[in-house]
């Protein structure tokens, strides 16, 4: 056979290959997009038929527009048009990022508190409104906007978002909390568990029996938080990039990180443990063996029924959602079913370790289980559990929904089941 025809059976078999991945990804997109929908059929517990004409106060990052005025005469004129004459504006600062605001603003009769700002707003806005029972909007601005993308809300279209935050429709939402042990390097980010307690967060809300006051250092987060190259990434990513060309900067900012070095790593899943995601490569675990991380993060005797293992890794993550920009990290993520998603990630053998875990994301994209071989260069591996805690060799930047928060060598995670409950379409 011909150099020729060998060559065109190459472009006919990707041709064909191409084809079906496209056809693929559309079923999965589809099938995502309906499992959805399905989910915001079921009405959010705190929901009120009679709760009249929404009262609601606006917490907005300033730094995310280039007019803040003009932003907030726009939102003004749109609320007009659903009947409500008046809005609540309060601007975030480097202080308080929106959780103090929040708190205010609940305790002055809020009955729907919306974000408008980026994923850091959006956590901030979540810690402060979480378990209060009060409606929670969000008008997605800036980068990343995850958990907008993950809830379905609609972005770069102002009005709608309008609509959706303001509206009657609603969904359950987790909210995950985060600190850290051993740590080396804090970064100038306060804790929403402080600011909550700064604010007496305390005297207008009342947790439920089977869920903690936060801590002083906790962290909120509502998408994904973790440890190693993840945060090495979200750390050298230049702000005046990523408002100029969005979320390829982080793209570019991951190409400096990937020669970060592998790190060992104690994994702790806390009782109880989540089924394994069925298909997954899931992480080993030694069941029954009864190390822990302590309290510093050194071994300690952990709770019976927790479950243990020593890894290596580039990175490890805790997710409550799954989605990212075009890609798919972790397909069993669900933002309402109480449990943390861990994904251990790993690579060897340089670019090429890379190019299969790549490779193995983007398989999970349409709807497929990445196969991890013993020989495998790139690796991702999954567990489930609504509480975990890592302990690695050396100091990680840690982050939470794409910010830096320090370098530590523990991190302890949990989740608390439907905290929020947030507007959708």
């Amino acid at each position: 056979m011909s150099g020729v025809a060998l060559i065109w059976m190459a472009v006919v078999l990707l041709l064909a290959l191409g084809t079906a991945a496209l056809s693929r990804w559309l079923l999965f997109r589809d099938h995502r997009s309906a499992a959805r929908n399905g989910a915001l059929l079921d009405p959010a517990s705190a929901d009120a038929p009679d709760r009249g004409i929404p009262r609601p106060w606006i917490i907005f990052n300033p730094s995310k527009f280039e007019d803040p005025v003009e932003f907030r005469s726009r939102v003004d004129a749109l609320a007009r048009g659903h009947g409500i004459s008046h809005l609540h504006w309060r601007e975030t600062t480097p202080e308080d990022p929106g959780t103090g605001q929040t708190v205010r603003a609940l305790g002055e009769g809020a009955s729907v508190v919306i974000a408008a700002g980026g994923d850091g707003t959006v956590r901030a806005v979540a810690a402060g409104v979480a378990h209060s029972g009060v409606r929670m909007g969000i008008i997605p601005v800036g980068t990343g906007n995850l958990l907008a993308r993950n809830l379905g809300l609609p972005l770069d279209d102002l009005p709608r978002a309008v609509s959706v935050a303001l509206g009657p429709d609603h969904r359950r939402v987790d909210l995950a909390w985060l600190r850290m042990g051993d740590v080396e390097e804090r970064s100038d980010l306060p804790a929403e568990g402080g600011l909550l307690a700064a604010a007496n967060a305390s005297t207008l809300r009342t947790l439920p029996e089977s869920v903690e006051e936060p801590r002083t250092d906790e962290f909120a987060y509502a998408i994904i938080a973790g440890l190693g190259f993840d945060g090495e990434t979200m750390a050298n990513t230049d702000p005046k990039l990523k408002k100029t060309v969005g979320w390829p900067a982080y793209v570019i900012s991951a190409f400096t990180a990937l020669r970060s070095r592998r790190m060992r790593a104690r994994l702790v899943l806390h009782a109880p443990v989540g089924p394994d995601p069925q298909g997954a490569p899931t992480i080993p675990v030694d069941e029954g063996d009864p190390t822990s991380v302590g309290e510093e993060g050194r071994p300690g005797v952990g709770p019976e029924g927790d479950e243990t293992t020593d890894f290596t890794a580039r990175t490890v993550l805790f997710a409550n959602c799954g989605e990212l920009p075009y890609i798919v990290l972790a397909p069993d993520a669900d933002p309402d079913d109480g449990l943390l998603d861990i994904i251990a990630v790993d690579t060897q053998a340089g670019l090429i370790g890379w190019a299969d875990l790549a490779a193995k994301v983007l398989v999970q994209g349409v709807g497929l289980r990445p196969l991890d071989m013993p020989t495998s260069t790139g690796q991702i591996a999954f567990r489930q559990a609504p509480a975990a805690s890592v302990h690695v060799d050396r100091p990680q930047v840690v982050q939470v929904d794409g910010d830096a928060v320090g370098r530590a060598r523990t991190v302890h995670v949990r989740v608390t089941a439907g905290a929020l409950d947030i507007a959708v379409p």
